[in-house]
């Protein structure tokens, strides 16, 4: 590699623009490379822009490379002559027509880099970027890669690589030894130009402008490519699964167009499981909960009403037994109920019943006559009880009647609303009550009265005193000055005026009319009148408290003298108090006495009352003998015959009451029973009804709620009917696409950069359903076969790398250029002379053919060289720029742009 760079810089300072392909093909270990004279030709031709026939080409990019395809031309420029791919890609119409909307976009050209202060770049650098492949070089640790992250920053306000291995990279992002830090990235459309901008702090970058979301992740993910993200991009796609969050899966969405297809399918997963529809689609399990109840609800109406059909039918059978036993000889149906209802309520049996049961209340009130009237005794015994009873509450009343009268007269007379009873013994109990709870009222009154007067005498002494203390107060108060406080507080403020003799007030001279000093003496002055003004502070306080004080006593004497009696008041409240004790003693002592007087009363009364019942009784049963006759006569029966008691009659008469009173009853039971059987059935008809009613409304309802399950299972089996047609449309896509397109462009990529390699990586689809599609890299022998293990376990290192690179260049290749930039990091990591030789060539079909904006960064300054001589100007819409990266003195990051235009061979032409 040092000798091919040598000699290609000796042969461009030499003016031989083919000589520079020489010394690369020299070196090529592969056995079957062409002559160096075939190389140059073809070289020089292709800087010409001729074929070696003397046609015209588009560019640089054709040409015959040697390998496993011998010479077949496996270059991107003639299979996009000889069809409609470009490097193995088809383009799909609707990437033409996104390419045509987005055109904008596609054309935008990054002008310029201004970067301060980020990450290694120390200070401020100017980086111009307005060419079609711009070459970076510098040492490591010159910012190489922190110039192309600065980029990825301006647009996106990220920085992935860095992302990945930090989620705390942002506070790392500015340079250590700085406070503030910017990174502004311009880009020109036309004669239009627009900064994108983020500004660096020490907790991280704000971005100020930047692209919108789609752009910035097809930035990251299709134009960026790391250094770091090199080796792992394999990985990365050979972990990623099948998810739809997946970077594969991302991918294929967008690579197909699939985001129709996608929705379409995602939006009808749910239709596979029921149990998904219900919690999805509204009013599923809404119709299904609803057909259910209305099934039960039907099966509950349906038994209900089968139980009021078999009630019917047997209260019509219990009603025509009724009718036969009360000899009604008429038709029982639900259509007569009318006729048999009017039957069942004829009152004769009911007017029988009334008259019966009139006579049983008759005889019954005969029968409780006689009993009341008692055996037939003249009531002799009764007349000598009462006469002996009548004698002994005489004595009574002779002895001890005057006493009596005596205590009622005095009791009454000290208790004049009192009212006492004749009764004696009623007479004890009532007098000593009253007189007891009198005497404690009275004895209570007294004492509050003499209480009060011993109150009043010492709260009239306390006042006395208080106002005493009062006027004390009040004349000291008088000779104290009102003013002494604020007089003191203006003296206290006239201190800082005095400073000799003199007064500030009047202008004299103290020292005339005073010994102490004029100070001294108004100082004195301020004490005695603050001591004044406290004085007269705490006596109005103390005032205060007095004054309530007396206002308290004047209303408690107030309050006793409105409630105190007088002396004449008192007095006879005493005497009263005195009296009542003796006279409570006195009738106390009298108990026996007028207990037996009550005793004695009260066995007079009731013999009296005796004698009186005896005489009313024996009247009364010779009237209910009679009257027990005529009620035998009156219902058909013989009277009382002579010697026939009481008890036997009524026995013979109840006998033949009882017997007539069953038959009536039997009767009237029969009719209520048929009434509330007619009333039963009638009930059960109208519930019939009813529930025929809902029954019908209900399974019109359950009808419904059917059919609608049924039209939504039909649209739910069409659904299940669409995404199975989907999976299948999405599974043929995928396949063929993947099979047929991004693995060939990427097996081309990789056969031109690595022409020795047997075993090319590809993606392998299973044969399955998409809903479970699991792309897996593998690798591909060219001369066919079974597939080998993955890219990692077959390539070498620097094949591993290539093949990295070239996915990462077809994924870019095979979506629509959303953004015409692709910028990689060191990417020729392990790679030969060969691979680097194609890779050059490859770079420049980009640049040329694809109208892609390249900017490579590399590290080692031969490889520099050789780059910068393989990718300078051969046309005049060509254009290069290098930026070398070094440090200056102090360590400040220096950037040294280099612009290389196209120069037409004039040597060449004269010497033809």
């Amino acid at each position: 590699m040092p000798r091919a760079a040598g000699r290609g810089r000796a042969a461009r300072r030499s003016g031989n623009a083919g000589g520079r392909k020489c010394c690369i093909a020299a070196r090529r270990p592969n056995p079957s490379a062409p002559p160096a004279h075939l190389t140059r030709r073809s070289r020089r031709d292709n800087r010409r822009g001729r074929s070696g026939d003397g046609a015209v080409h588009k560019g640089a990019a054709c040409r015959h490379e040697p390998g496993a395809s011998g010479g077949r031309d496996v270059g991107l420029e003639r299979r996009r002559a000889g069809g409609d791919r470009c490097g193995g890609v088809r383009y799909h119409a609707n990437a033409a027509a996104r390419y045509r909307r987005d055109t904008a976009m596609n054309d935008i050209l990054l002008k310029s880099l201004d970067v301060t202060n980020f990450r290694s770049i120390r200070g401020h650098i100017h980086a111009p970027l307005d060419a079609k492949v711009v070459l970076v070089h510098g040492e490591n640790g010159a910012g190489k890669t922190s110039l192309l992250s600065s980029i990825e920053l301006a647009l996106t306000g990220r920085v992935q690589s860095l992302e990945r291995a930090d989620q705390g990279y942002a506070r790392q992002l500015l340079h250590r030894s700085s406070i503030k830090g910017k990174v502004v990235l311009r880009t020109a459309l036309g004669a239009t130009e627009r900064d994108y901008e983020s500004l660096l702090t020490d907790v991280g970058a704000h971005s100020v402008a930047a692209l919108g979301a789609e752009q910035a992740k097809f930035f990251r993910e299709r134009s960026f490519l790391p250094q770091s993200l090199l080796g792992q991009l394999l990985q990365i796609y050979q972990d990623a699964g099948s998810e739809a969050s997946s970077p594969l899966s991302q991918f294929v969405g967008k690579l197909l167009g699939l985001d129709r297809l996608d929705a379409l399918e995602a939006g009808l997963k749910p239709l596979a499981d029921v149990r998904n529809v219900r919690k999805t689609v509204d009013g599923w399990l809404a119709a299904e909960n609803e057909k259910s109840r209305l099934d039960r609800l039907l099966s509950d109406q349906r038994t209900a009403r089968n139980g009021v059909v078999q009630q019917i039918a047997t209260a019509l059978n219990e009603l025509r037994t009724l009718c036969i036993e009360l000899g009604l000889t008429i038709e029982v149906s639900e259509e007569t109920l009318d006729a048999v209802e009017a039957a069942l309520n004829d009152a004769s049996d009911t007017k029988s019943f009334d008259t019966l049961t009139d006579q049983q209340r008759r005889l019954g009130a005969i029968q409780r006559e006689i009993s009341a009237a008692g055996s037939t005794n003249d009531g002799s015994g009764e007349n000598t009880a009462a006469d002996e009873a009548s004698e002994s509450y005489a004595r009574w009343e002779a002895e001890h009647g005057g006493k009596a009268s005596d205590i009622r007269a005095r009791v009454e007379a000290l208790l004049v609303d009192v009212s006492l009873p004749s009764d004696p013994e009623q007479l004890l109990d009532a007098a000593l009550a009253r007189l007891r709870t009198e005497h404690k009222h009275a004895s209570g009154r007294a004492d509050q009265a003499r209480t009060d007067f011993e109150r009043e005498v010492a709260a009239q002494s306390e006042r006395d005193v208080a106002q005493l203390q009062r006027d004390t107060i009040d004349q000291e108060v008088g000779r104290l000055s009102s003013t002494a406080g604020s007089l003191g507080s203006v003296l206290a403020e006239l201190t800082s005026f005095i400073t000799d003799e003199t007064c500030p007030v009047c202008d004299r001279d103290f020292s005339e009319v005073g010994k102490v000093p004029l100070s001294e003496h108004v100082h004195h002055k301020v004490r005695t009148l603050s001591a004044s003004a406290e004085r007269l502070l705490v006596l109005g306080r103390t005032r205060g408290e007095v004054q309530v004080t007396i206002e308290r006593l004047n209303r408690e004497i107030e309050a006793i003298a409105a409630r105190k009696p007088d002396a004449e008041a008192l007095a006879a409240l005493d005497r009263r108090v005195a009296l009542l004790p003796a006279l409570i003693s006195e009738v106390d002592g009298l108990g026996e006495v007028f207990r037996e007087g009550g005793q004695l009363r009260a066995a007079d009364v009731a013999a009296r009352r005796l004698v009186s019942t005896a005489q009313s009784r024996n009247v009364a049963l010779s009237a209910a003998r009679e009257t027990l006759s005529d009620f035998a006569r009156s219902i058909g029966a013989e009277g009382l015959a002579e010697g026939e008691t009481f008890s036997a009659g009524m026995a013979r008469l109840e006998a033949l009451l009882s017997a007539q009173s069953t038959v009536l009853e039997n009767r009237l039971s029969l009719r209520r029973r048929g009434g509330d059987h007619i009333a039963g059935i009638r009930s059960a008809a109208a519930r019939r009804k009813v529930s025929d009613d809902r029954i019908t409304e209900d399974f019109a309802f359950f009808q419904r709620a059917e059919e609608a399950l049924e039209r939504a299972q039909k649209l739910r089996d069409q659904g299940n009917a669409i995404r199975s047609a989907v999976d299948t449309v999405r599974s043929a896509i995928i396949r063929r696409e993947f099979n047929d397109r991004l693995n060939r462009v990427w097996r081309d990529l990789f056969v031109r950069l690595a022409p020795g390699e047997p075993f090319v990586p590809a993606f392998r689809i299973p044969d399955a359903s998409t809903q479970k599609l699991q792309p897996a890299l593998i690798t591909e022998h060219r001369d066919g076969g079974s597939a080998g293990g993955t890219p990692g376990a077959m390539l070498s290192s620097g094949n591993l790398n290539t093949a990295a690179l070239t996915l990462f260049i077809a994924l870019h290749l095979a979506v629509p250029k959303d953004l015409p930039w692709l910028i990689l990091d060191d990417p020729v990591q392990s790679m030969d002379d060969v691979h680097i030789a194609h890779f050059a060539a490859l770079l420049r079909t980009l640049s040329k053919e694809h109208g892609r904006q390249v900017m490579i960064a590399v590290h080692d300054r031969q490889l520099f060289e050789y780059l910068k001589l393989e990718l300078s100007p051969a046309f005049p819409d060509d254009s290069l720029l290098t930026l070398e990266l070094s440090r200056g003195p102090r360590r400040d990051s220096i950037c040294v742009p280099r612009r290389f235009a196209f120069k037409e061979e004039t040597a060449l032409l004269g010497a033809a």
